[in-house]
């Protein structure tokens, strides 16, 4: 009986240089699916040469070329098939043409504008080793499936995944990504589903950007956490907690933009 290996994601972490380059006149994108060597979120390690045996035998210079580059992990919606996909001492690096579709000409924009900048790969694990004192797993080799455009560092299952993350790496983070949106809402042309998309998307930090501003106009937010005057030891709100409520917050004002617009259609 064949062992389950259960299909996982793995999203290079905040701050990583992930996009290389976007030429928009050939539509070319160039960067890193995944990063080798730093222990991510879930502590787990992605070792250098963990997916050479899957690219050789199911990548662009194989007689199979079946690893695909995807629009957030959904087989439904791809985006390209890597004409360069290959490990160096980074990570593993692509450079793919994006096809010439809807999808494909929003998905350049974003690139572009700087609102899309991480990518994501979906895989089964074949060989790892795990730390007993340390707790950290090193992913030793790979059955790689595809590589995503991601937000956030985000997969389909857990799209808000990441924004913590984020935030810690760079503070300015939102303010950055306010500005991306609003260039390409205001600028350029894209689909109805992508404008609302980014609708979404600017709800989300704006009502993140507001949450903190009042935690720190409150002075109840920190590193390892402040008594508010008058309160007990058991309401002190530390930084962690405070973006975990906004993780949940920004998630629920998602939902609820999604429902209003469903329900007007």
């Amino acid at each position: 009986m064949s062992k389950f290996r259960p299909y996982e994601t793995k999203s290079t972490g905040a701050g990583d240089a992930v996009v290389k380059d976007v030429d928009v006149s050939s539509r070319t994108v160039t960067g890193y699916f995944s990063k080798f060597g730093n222990v991510d979120s879930d502590n787990d390690i992605m070792m250098p040469g963990s997916a050479k045996k899957s690219i050789q035998e199911n990548g662009p210079d194989s007689q199979k070329s079946r690893i695909k580059h995807l629009w957030q992990h959904d087989s439904w919606q791809p985006l390209s098939t890597p004409r360069v996909l290959k490990e160096d001492q980074h990570g593993i690096y692509f450079e793919s043409t994006i096809a010439n579709t809807t999808l494909g000409n929003d998905t350049l924009i974003l690139y572009q504008e700087g609102v899309i900048t991480e990518h994501s790969i979906g895989f089964n694990i074949i060989d790892s080793e795990k730390d007993d004192t340390t707790g950290v797993r090193s992913i030793k080799q790979i059955r790689m499936w595809e590589g995503s455009t991601v937000t956030w560092g985000a997969n389909a299952d857990t799209p808000f995944t990441g924004f913590k993350a984020m935030l810690d790496a760079d503070p300015e983070f939102l303010t950055k990504k306010l500005k991306s949106i609003r260039r390409v809402l205001h600028g350029e042309s894209i689909s109805d589903d992508t404008c609302y998309q980014l609708d979404i998307w600017l709800n989300q930090m704006e009502t993140a950007l507001k949450e903190l501003k009042e935690s720190a106009d409150q002075g109840i937010i920190s590193q390892v956490g402040i008594q508010p005057p008058g309160n007990d030891i058991s309401d002190v709100i530390t930084l962690d907690a405070a973006k975990g409520a906004i993780e949940a917050i920004i998630a629920k004002t998602a939902l609820e933009m999604s429902i209003q617009r469903i329900t007007k259609i």
